[in-house]
């Protein structure tokens, strides 16, 4: 059975709530997906010459509480600083 996850993005200092959210068999695999959007995010970023770690997605269930955080810092990993 699938669950309905909604996606919360803050970042710095601004908050973008999911209206929509999407469906995953688990929280692990929203997680994963949730990871893979502050990547392309933080792509994004970079182009501007500019890279945030400090964002993060919250996950969180159809009633608004959070199940758990991606943090942008924790999508990557940092090699060569």
């Amino acid at each position: 059975m699938m669950a309905r996850y909604y996606f919360n993005l803050h970042e710095c200092g601004t908050v973008t709530s999911d209206p929509e959210g999407r469906e995953f068999a688990s929280l692990a695999a929203a997680r994963d997906a949730a990871k893979e959007d502050a990547r392309a995010i933080m792509c994004e970023e970079l182009g501007t010459g500019c890279l945030c770690l400090s964002c993060r997605i919250e996950i969180t269930d159809g009633e608004g509480r959070c199940l758990d955080l991606v943090l942008f810092k924790d999508a990557v990993d940092v090699v060569g600083a």
